[in-house]
């Protein structure tokens, strides 16, 4: 077994801790909720290319990624299933064989929302997402002007991004969320290809880490007003390379700390991602049911404290994955 990169467990643990803690019921105009929600997913999508490894065929790589993510989307996805008819009966009080098969179609087209289907476990977009990329990206490093079309491919998705967000004309969130991350992906895949980020030394990549960091919440907060729509769109992915260098460097200066439970989060973003919103849905019902109260809110510290639970919760799974590896988009 190839031995793991801790400083990569570390980075993934936090990405997956903080995609829980967002997707929590809080006040969401808070600067902390709004930056960690909008530079997350480039540091997972950057992490994603970087461990991405070359195939010798697309039909090798389509079968491979087809396992991995394909098949953990549907399973995913049909867990969810249950607990969707449920709070949609609760909340109606009555269930039509139409709205009941609605989610079924949204599910197989990607998570759409239509006026025949609608999104199921949403988050689970990233899978689509994830695979498209895997594949498009083993087509372009096959070719001799891979790198140049990767870079134009960049560019015209940020373009398309920030004309999706000024414009509102796909209003779907695997498209929308594809868009916005594919130039990550492509950086991380880049990086990898040219070995960047393989040496360590903890006083300068803390000292990258701290200042990037400081730089990318700076920039957040000229970014966060839309008054200059071109120069906003511009400063979010400017925002976002920056954070990517944050958590990647600050991951890297705790790669002599090791930590079981980090490295367990790290193997089960598969499976935490899968199921977490399901697990808030549950937790949130019930603490409304014993408190009688309604849209019930967290403050920054006790969405910390359930993120964490949550995670926690879902070890002994992760434990002992070779029991169900197909939830963590495995072979064996």
């Amino acid at each position: 077994m190839k031995e793991r990169i801790n400083w990569i467990d570390w980075a993934k643990a936090f990405c997956m801790t903080v995609v829980v803690f967002c997707h929590l019921p809080q006040q969401e105009d808070t600067f902390y909720l709004q930056y960690l929600a909008s530079v997350i997913l480039s540091t997972f999508f950057f992490i994603s290319g970087y461990l991405k490894k070359p195939l010798v065929s697309i039909s090798q790589s389509a079968k491979k990624y087809g396992y991995s993510l394909l098949i953990p989307y549907l399973i995913y996805n049909a867990i969810y299933y249950p607990y969707w008819f449920a709070k949609f009966y609760i909340e109606h009080g009555n269930i039509t064989w139409g709205e009941a098969i609605q989610p079924i179609i949204g599910t197989m087209l990607g998570q759409l929302n239509s006026s025949f289907s609608c999104e199921l476990n949403g988050v689970t977009w990233f899978l689509i997402a994830l695979f498209v990329m895997h594949i498009l990206t083993d087509i372009l490093n096959k070719n001799k002007h891979g790198k140049s079309i990767m870079l134009i491919l960049s560019i015209i998705t940020m373009i398309l991004y920030g004309a999706n967000k000024y414009y509102h004309y796909a209003p779907y969130i695997t498209y929308h969320g594809f868009i916005r991350c594919l130039c990550f992906f492509f950086m991380g895949n880049i990086f990898q290809q040219w070995n960047y980020l393989k040496s360590l030394n903890l006083k300068k990549d803390l000292a990258i880490g701290t200042t990037t960091l400081l730089a990318s919440l700076i920039l957040f907060y000229w970014h966060i007003n839309e008054e200059h729509f071109v120069l906003h769109i511009t400063l979010y992915y400017v925002v976002n390379l920056v954070s990517v260098y944050a958590f990647i460097y600050l991951a890297k200066s705790l790669n002599n700390i090791k930590s079981r439970i980090i490295t367990l989060i790290s193997i089960g973003t598969l499976l935490i991602f899968g199921l977490h919103r399901m697990m808030i849905g549950v937790i949130d019902y019930s603490i409304e049911k014993i408190l009688n109260i309604t849209n019930i809110t967290h403050d920054w510290p006790e969405c910390l404290i359930i993120a964490l639970a949550i995670e926690l919760t879902l070890l002994p799974i992760i434990i002992h994955r070779n029991k169900w590896p197909i939830l963590l988009g495995k072979t064996k």
